[in-house]
């Protein structure tokens, strides 16, 4: 147990060797890893939308988590900023997110650290021999076969206290990640809910301008029909017309003599 403290311990606290600015709050490239967030949880239905969309809210949340830093950067230790900068630009995708949790990590496993420290050297110096007080003349003298075994069970509490502690505060950690990716989740819900309205709407708003296309050419087809048969009906009318109505012939030439001759004032021949 005391092994596996020290170990979650060593990995946690003990700074990486490699160079770094703690004094300054760095800059990160944070959109190769906004990227990759976009392209794995974009919705594949609505395209490279969804994908930018995405890819803005991750900029904008990596962002936020700048602000937070700047105002909380003073309250971590020179080692534990010069490890988490390391480890945040190793491997080729830097984020603010993972570079916070790492120092508000570090920070926790040491200061649960130097308590166990605090404690054991406490534990030390009560049972030094020049800070105990002689027994009295009364008392009994102690027995060394009753004696051994109280030392090795505070011992061993002291070794469950400590991992009682580091237990804790891996299930602090535990907790904080479980509930960070609950709130992801609960937001790429909220997001796909949301899109998942928009598009409804779309389909909706579509719908209706479909129904609203096949009425109107509905009537006029309708129109067209009735035009048609009006058209029809003053054929029929006006061939009655033409049959009730003959157009009277046209008088020959002799005709027209005699009608010219008939006016007044002209006299027979």
């Amino acid at each position: 147990m005391r092994g596996h403290f020290l170990l979650v311990t060593a990995i946690l606290v003990v700074p990486s060797s490699l160079s770094a600015r703690p004094d300054e709050i760095p800059i990160l490239d944070i959109r190769p890893v906004c990227r990759g967030i976009a392209s794995q949880s974009a919705d594949p239905g609505i395209g490279q939308g969804g994908q930018a969309k995405t890819f803005q809210e991750c900029i904008e949340s990596e962002q936020r988590v700048h602000e937070q830093l700047q105002k909380v950067w003073a309250s971590f230790s020179a080692a534990d900023k010069q490890h988490c900068v390391t480890l945040a630009k190793t491997g080729g995708e830097s984020s603010n997110t993972e570079l916070l949790t790492c120092l508000e990590m570090a920070r926790d496993v040491r200061a649960l650290h130097s308590s166990a420290a605090r404690l054991s050297e406490g534990d030390k110096t009560s049972t030094s021999p020049t800070l105990r007080s002689a027994p009295p003349a009364s008392a009994s003298v102690p027995n060394p076969a009753t004696e051994v075994p109280k030392a090795k069970g505070d011992e061993q509490t002291k070794e469950d206290a400590l991992t009682a502690k580091a237990s804790e505060a891996l299930a602090r950690v535990k907790l904080a990640d479980a509930e960070a990716a609950l709130k992801a989740a609960k937001d790429e819900v909220g997001r796909a809910r949301a899109d998942a309205e928009q598009a409804k709407a779309e389909a909706e708003k579509a719908k209706a301008v479909a129904e609203q296309a096949r009425v109107e050419a509905q009537a006029a087809r309708n129109s067209e029909v009735s035009a048609t048969r009006k058209l029809a009906e003053a054929e029929t009318a006006r061939a009655a017309a033409e049959k009730a109505c003959p157009t009277p012939a046209k008088p020959g030439l002799a005709g027209r003599l005699r009608e010219w001759f008939k006016r007044p004032g002209k006299t027979n021949p």
